[in-house]
């Protein structure tokens, strides 16, 4: 009996053995939580098992953090891990200290080399010899692939969130930072796309941040897409016509894959409309990014500090309504904005300022579900107009939009500081959610249908388009980054008044771009939530006795109840 026992028990364990072994070569991971925190998108997937050579990761986040850095570097080792188990042996990675180097020197010339390769450091309190020091680590990893490396900055800092919802935010943005910087890797050519010019639209300088970036990271349109200049009124001759050569035009125009008008000034003519109506008939993407009224904080720098806000007159206003949308006359006016300083004394002969809000500057927060504007937070306007939507067959969908406590001011109309001193009542803010931004999806007919303008012989006119998409945006400063008066450039969505730069504005636009080049995969990834399970505080406090017998004195029953068991249990086989 004995040794039938022993074999037994032999077996169990070698069947253990043989279970674990097999479980090293074979993926067991079967993804249970709510929000699928655990499981790869589709891109993720397609994008790693596409690696036709060894990628190497090096990750700069190995240390004795505090528990909330733990958290964000057991996160990032857990997602390379399921990297790995995918990526056909094409993928390995090591996690790196910084700070563990043999002397200072050493530790500066590698601090040096990592802000070279466009990691960002962070200032980070931990406790050393019984001590708090400060500590400055890489939350980061450099990507190594073929003869190209990229940098991944993956820790999310917004001010005014708790360390705790930051390392969150974090965390649900890995697997998007890291599967964009593989696709971009992998890339062998990248997707043209360009500015519109020739009708007053922002300089290259006032959208260099959006373009290449202020801060020398990654976060720029040029690191996904060659980005251009197109210049609409800038014609090709034909040289047995000596007349401009519309065809070789519009084929240039047709290599973007998308094209941005960012807040033109100057009115649109007939051959300027024609063109973009083509290119959109033939599948071309647009973001349009217009101001529906003349207004600019420039203007109230007199005496008086008002100004008239007139129509913005650009001659776009029928071909935006023919694809779905009509840009108003009008300015928002949101008691969720940004503030302004004003002199309200003086002392010592110099100015003592005040801030106030200033409701022609809303801050947009997004409560969308689409993946172009979810989860985005503090996105800066100025002097911003709504949008109505018109009846056809164009599929629209409302990306941004003010508060439910808003109001609109119609053009033309007196703007004046003067607001501040006597604002409205809070109850004449009575409109909400106007719409701000609005993405169109669908055949489009052309603006140009059955009038006399489309006879042109040089171009094959196009009634309506295949499925295409175009993105509106009633404000042209959301894209423009301040310049300084010495010509230095500022970050979008930069706040000179309060030295703070609002995420919101360069991630919904980068957001946007990706979603009309087709990018929708990535644009997918981020909208992964990693919700934290908060505790109802109210509810704790009314339930505090109970939730202390639940949790100490209930265990501690079943436990003597265990062992009364046992005991009795023990004395009856033993009798």
């Amino acid at each position: 009996m004995k040794s039938n026992k022993y074999i037994t028990t032999a077996l169990l364990i070698v069947l253990v053995l043989f279970i674990n072994i097999l479980s090293s070569f074979i993926n067991w991971n079967v993804d249970l939580t709510a929000d699928k925190k655990y499981s790869f998108a589709n891109a993720s997937t397609t994008i790693i098992n596409s690696l036709d050579d060894k990628l190497f990761i090096k990750v700069y986040l190995e240390g004795d953090f505090p528990a909330e850095f733990k958290k964000l570097q057991k996160s990032t080792e857990d997602l390379l891990k399921r990297f790995k188990a995918i990526g056909n042996k094409n993928i390995d990675f090591e996690f790196i200290n910084p700070n563990n180097v043999a002397n200072d020197i050493e530790k500066l010339a590698l601090f040096k080399q990592l802000v070279k390769l466009k990691l960002s450091p962070t200032d980070l309190e931990i406790k050393k010899d019984g001590k708090q020091v400060n500590q400055i680590i890489f939350p980061g990893a450099i990507i190594y692939y073929k003869d190209k490396q990229s940098a991944v900055n993956f820790l999310k800092q917004s001010p005014g969130e708790t360390p705790g919802s930051n390392i969150n935010t974090s965390i649900e943005g890995l697997e998007y930072e890291f599967v964009s910087a593989i696709e971009h890797l992998t890339k062998n050519r990248l997707t043209k796309i360009a500015f519109l010019e020739g009708n007053g639209e922002l300089s290259e300088q006032q959208v260099y941040d959006i373009t290449e970036s202020v801060l020398d990271d990654n976060f720029n349109l040029s690191y996904y897409y060659k980005v251009d200049r197109f210049n609409i009124k800038e014609f090709a001759i034909d040289s047995t016509t000596m007349l401009p050569d519309l065809s070789r035009q519009l084929a240039l125009l047709n290599t973007y894959k998308a094209i941005i008008i960012a807040k033109p000034t100057i009115p649109f003519n007939n051959l300027d409309k024609l063109l973009i109506d083509q290119y959109i008939m033939q599948g071309g993407k647009v973001l349009w990014l217009v101001d529906g009224v003349k207004a600019s904080m420039d203007s109230l720098q007199n005496k008086s500090g008002t100004f008239i806000a007139t129509k913005n007159v650009l001659n776009i206003e029928d071909q935006l309504l023919r694809y779905g949308v009509r840009i108003n006359a009008n300015l928002i006016e949101d008691l969720r904005s940004t503030k302004i300083p004003i002199i309200t004394g003086y002392s010592n002969n110099k100015p003592q300022q005040s801030y106030f809000s200033w409701p022609y500057s809303a801050l947009l927060v997004s409560n969308s579900n689409h993946p172009i504007s979810k989860g985005l937070d503090g996105i800066k306007c100025e002097f911003v107009s709504s949008i109505d939507t018109i009846k056809n067959n164009i599929r629209k969908t409302i990306l941004l939009h003010s508060s439910k406590e808003s109001r609109l001011n119609p053009a033309p109309s007196k703007i004046s500081l003067g607001i501040l001193e006597n604002p409205p009542t809070t109850n004449s803010y009575n409109k909400e959610f106007l719409s701000i931004a609005i993405l169109l999806e669908g055949e489009f007919e052309s603006v140009f249908k059955n009038k006399l303008v489309q006879k042109n012989k040089q171009i094959q006119f196009i009634e309506k388009s295949v499925s295409t998409k175009m993105i509106v945006v009633s404000d042209g400063d959301m894209i423009a980054n301040d310049l300084s008066n010495s010509g230095g450039i500022y970050p979008l969505g930069y706040d000179k008044n309060i030295k703070f730069t609002y995420p919101g504005n360069k991630h919904f636009l980068i957001n946007a771009v990706q979603y009309l080049c087709g990018d929708n995969a990535l644009s997918h990834l981020k909208v992964k939530e990693l919700g934290l399970r908060m505790l109802d505080k109210k509810k704790i406090q009314k339930n505090k006795l109970i939730i202390q017998l639940i949790n100490i004195a209930l265990p501690i029953l079943l436990l003597l109840i265990f062992a009364l068991f046992f005991v009795r249990y023990k004395k009856r086989k033993y009798a």
